[in-house]
Order: structure tokens, then C-alpha cells, then sequence
């Protein structure tokens, strides 16, 4: 009988493994990095890497709406308000601006209280801070970029006075 022959499989000198095997790590590890890739997909969690996929999954039509917050300083001059230089803590910030207008009252206070004691605490004064609700047709062009907003809307102002 002259059976086909299996070649003897020889164990890896340093880790006494066969030579083609994963980690013993790996195996546990793609279980729990595809169980939360599941998990955030469903609940919609953006945590890169583990993302609900929203910015490529969102239906896109020819009119955009986008918000913008300002702030205006004591001296009455308004500027945009970048979340980039509040720190990590507000690197969320621009989710909570999109969800601004659904907001109760007392949420979008204590939003933009935290803003405003987050400039204050980086030296800026601050008077009060504004939302804006801009919307454009992004098939109107300005030579290779989009055309400016076609209208913006004073949505809110909030964090008035001093404050912390």
C-alpha cells in the first residue's frame, strides 16, 4: 500500500510552535476587535477605528446644512470659535454642534458654558457664544471650491456674561 506520505511538521526551535501558526494571542484578539467592530457599528458609536461608518453611509443631496459656533468678545468683535485649540476634552464638539438645534434648552447651556469656560480658562474673553445654521447648494461652485453659503441662520446664543 503505498498511501500518500505527510511530511513531518517540525517545531519552531525558540517557541516550540509549527511554523505556520498564529500567536497564541492573535485568535483571542481578532474575537474581541470584530465583537466591538459589531457592537459600535450597531450602536452607532464613532470611535475610529471602531466606526458606525456614518460619514460614508449618510445620503449626501445637492443642498448641505451645517452649523457654526462664533464667539464675541467683550470689546463686541465676533470669530469663529475653534474646537481645535479647546484641547482633547472638546474634540467632540463639532457632533455636539450638529445636534445643537435638537437639544433641550438646559443641555445647549451647559454646552456652550463649557465652551466659554474653556476659552476663558485659555485668557479670551468672551461675551457670548453664537450658532449659526448655514445652508448652501453645493453644486453652485466658486472656481474649484463650493460657493459661500447661501443663507445663515442665527440658531442660538448662549453663555452670556461672565461665567466661569
Amino acid at each position: 500500500m503505498g498511501g500518500t506520505r505527510v511530511p513531518k511538521v517540525v517545531p519552531d526551535p525558540v517557541t516550540g510552535s509549527p511554523p505556520h501558526d498564529a500567536p497564541r494571542w492573535a485568535r483571542p484578539f481578532v474575537a474581541v476587535f470584530l465583537a466591538l467592530f459589531v457592537v459600535t457599528g450597531l450602536l452607532g458609536i464613532e470611535a475610529w477605528p471602531l466606526t458606525g461608518w456614518r460619514l460614508f453611509a449618510a445620503e449626501r443631496t445637492a443642498r448641505q446644512v451645517g452649523y457654526r459656533a462664533t464667539v464675541v468678545r467683550d470689546d463686541g468683535a465676533e470669530a469663529p470659535l475653534s474646537f481645535g485649540r479647546l484641547g482633547p476634552a472638546f474634540r467632540g464638539s463639532t457632533l455636539a454642534l450638529a445636534r445643537f438645534p435638537e437639544m433641550p434648552a438646559a443641555e445647549r447651556e451647559a454646552v456652550c458654558s463649557a465652551w466659554a469656560g474653556a476659552l476663558r480658562a485659555r485668557g479670551r474673553s468672551v461675551r457670548e457664544i453664537r450658532v449659526y445654521r448655514e445652508s448652501w447648494d453645493v453644486t453652485i461652485r466658486d472656481g474649484p471650491r463650493a460657493a459661500p453659503p447661501a443663507t445663515t441662520d442665527l440658531v442660538a446664543v448662549c453663555a452670556r456674561g461672565g461665567g466661569p
